[in-house]
């Protein structure tokens, strides 16, 4: 059996890394990311902000790398975690990807792309994702349903509605 240090040493790297990855999460994300117990997490959550290696703002129920993120946020790593949770029981690896690619993760023998569609940003995302050469899946969230309509990208198996809550709503284009 191991001793508490050693699930606290195993876990706690793991929470640092996801933490130093996406700078910022929900409390509530960041408990549903390890299948532990929720309560040893709490406490482990508890112990690393103590020691001043992550910060916890109770106000915004934010986890972050560093105090000033709680100021700025960044929603689109929030509501595509979301989405990564979702894929929990066959996620292998993931990571936070580059412009316009929010998350880039594995799940079983497959590769998915999130990526976040800011209203407004349709046909820069048409135009930067029709010329990348991708074959991975690619799960797009929206604001509305309706932002469908004007997003013509290749390799797109589902459009999702993130809540503010993290339940997430998926759509397929048509519909």
């Amino acid at each position: 059996m191991k001793t508490r240090e050693e699930i606290y040493e195993i876990e706690g790297a793991a929470l640092l890394r996801t933490i130093s990855t996406y700078h910022t999460l929900t409390y509530e994300q960041v408990i549903r990311t390890f299948n532990r117990k929720p309560e040893t997490i709490r406490n482990l959550i508890s112990s690393l902000v103590k020691q001043g290696r992550i910060f916890y703002d109770r106000d915004s129920n934010l986890i972050c790398d560093r105090a000033n993120r709680v100021d700025t946020p960044d929603y689109a790593i929030i509501a595509a975690y979301w989405v990564l949770l979702d894929f929990d029981k066959t996620l292998v690896y993931h990571t936070s990807g580059e412009f316009p690619v929010t998350i880039t993760f594995f799940s079983e023998d497959e590769e998915y792309e999130i990526i976040y569609v800011q209203p407004g940003q349709e046909l820069l995302i048409n135009h930067v994702l029709s010329k990348a050469k991708v074959s991975a899946n690619r799960l797009l969230i929206l604001s509305s349903p309706e932002q469908a309509n004007q997003l013509h990208i290749p390799n797109v198996i589902a459009f999702c509605i993130v809540e503010q809550d993290g339940k997430v709503k998926y759509y397929r284009k048509g519909r």
